[in-house]
C-alpha cells in the first residue's frame, strides 16, 4: 500500500510540475490523477461506489488522449500511437480493477490498480519527458 501512496503523491507532483501545456491538458491529467484518487479512496473505506465511480471516470478520461500536445523526437517512435495504445490499456485495466473488486477479490483489484499506475509514471517518463 505504501507503493501505492507514493506513486500517488509522485503522479500528483507531476500533474502539477511546471510545463508549458495546454488547460484541456491539464485537466484531463488532473482528471486521470481525482480518477486513480477515487479508486484508491474507495479501496481503503471498501466502497464499491467509490471504486465504480473512479474506474469510469479513468475510462472517461482515457478517451481524452488527443487533447495531449505529443511530440516525438525519433521517427522510429510514433509517440501519438504509443499513448492511444496506453490509454487503451488503462481503461482495460480501469475495467479489470471494477470487475475484481466487485468480484471480492481486492487483492486482484489492487494488483490491477498497480500496474495502472506504473503505467501512467511510464508514460509520463516516455511521452512527456518528466
Amino acid at each position: 500500500m505504501k507503493k501505492v501512496l507514493i506513486g500517488c503523491m509522485l503522479l500528483s507532483s507531476f500533474a502539477f510540475s511546471d510545463m508549458k501545456s495546454d488547460p484541456v491538458s491539464v485537466m484531463t491529467m488532473r482528471g486521470y490523477e481525482s480518477a486513480m484518487a477515487r479508486i484508491e479512496k474507495g479501496f481503503l473505506r471498501n466502497n464499491l461506489n467509490m471504486v465504480k465511480l473512479g474506474a469510469n471516470n479513468l475510462k472517461q478520461n482515457s478517451k481524452m488522449i488527443d487533447s495531449f500536445m505529443i511530440e516525438s523526437d525519433s521517427k522510429d517512435f510514433d509517440a501519438k500511437a504509443y499513448a492511444s495504445k496506453e490509454a487503451s490499456a488503462l481503461e482495460d485495466l480501469a475495467n479489470q480493477i471494477l470487475t475484481k473488486f466487485e468480484a471480492g477479490d481486492n487483492d486482484g483489484a489492487r494488483k490491477a490498480f498497480d500496474k495502472t499506475l506504473t503505467r501512467c509514471l511510464a508514460c509520463h517518463r516516455i511521452i512527456r519527458k518528466w
